[in-house]
């Protein structure tokens, strides 16, 4: 499973509107005010964005094209095709910061889908290899079977993949694999690292594999083998004629 791979992906589909050269992003608006000197600008009514098959619309646009911020303000739209695949989604500002630690983020009840996956979230942001979701109503990838949100997110990027994060608030993981057992995870704090290929869930944890329900302190779960290990005073809750539980 390519495991929290895919938000990675959206952030990196995101900064496509924000660090980027002005030869290779097209900018056009009804009506526009630009000044040389300072390089500031202001765009309105119809405003549109187009890079690399991608556009973002919006009701207006201000920034600096010599540094500093670009801001997309009011009903933002991305769509298009990114990496062979469609995407549409929806909120209401977009920044990109133009200097280093260059980064962007969307903010405003941000919905929507690119290929197999779909976001609903109130701010999605990177900056550098560092990145944060807030309110993470839900994050799915059909493809790879799983879905997961959480009150706010944050962790690292390389290459466009999350490497660690940490979420809190009301964690939920639900993993349906097209071969092996389904999982559902809940905690009040959860730690993933992709070098420990493991997910660790503290507070009031509880887990369903396989028609049994764990509750604990504490678990690791090991995506690659869709494992999990509980620990600090499991209680292992099955239905009477399934059999002993597996060791």
């Amino acid at each position: 499973m390519k495991l929290f791979r895919c938000i990675g992906a959206l952030l990196a589909l995101l900064l496509c509107f924000g660090p980027a050269s002005a030869r290779e992003v097209k900018l056009t608006a009804d009506t526009m005010q630009y000044d040389s000197a300072s390089g500031h600008f202001t765009a309105a009514d119809n405003v549109k964005i187009v890079r690399e098959g991608v556009t973002a619309t919006a009701r207006k646009a201000e920034g600096n094209m010599n540094g500093g911020e670009l801001n997309l303000i009011g009903d933002v739209h991305i769509f298009g095709v990114w990496e062979d695949e469609k995407v549409d989604i929806k909120g209401q500002i977009l920044t990109g910061y133009l200097e280093e630690p260059r980064g962007v983020s969307f903010k405003g009840t941000v919905q929507g889908f690119w290929g197999s996956r779909q976001v609903d979230a109130e701010d999605l942001s990177t900056r550098g290899d560092t990145f944060s979701v807030a309110k993470l109503r839900r994050f799915v990838d059909s493809a790879e079977g799983f879905s997961f949100s959480c009150n706010s997110i944050e962790g690292k990027l390389k290459g466009g993949e999350i490497v660690e994060f940490t979420a809190v608030g009301a964690f939920r993981f639900v993993s349906s694999p097209k071969r092996g057992t389904p999982t559902e995870i809940r905690g009040d704090r959860a730690v993933y690292s992709k070098a420990r290929g493991s997910l660790v869930v503290n507070g009031n944890v509880s887990a369903v594999q396989d028609g049994r329900s764990l509750r604990s302190d504490s678990l690791v779960y090991f995506p690659a083998q869709n494992r999990i290990e509980a620990t600090g005073k499991p209680q292992l809750i099955f239905k009477i004629g399934e059999g002993s539980p597996k060791k």
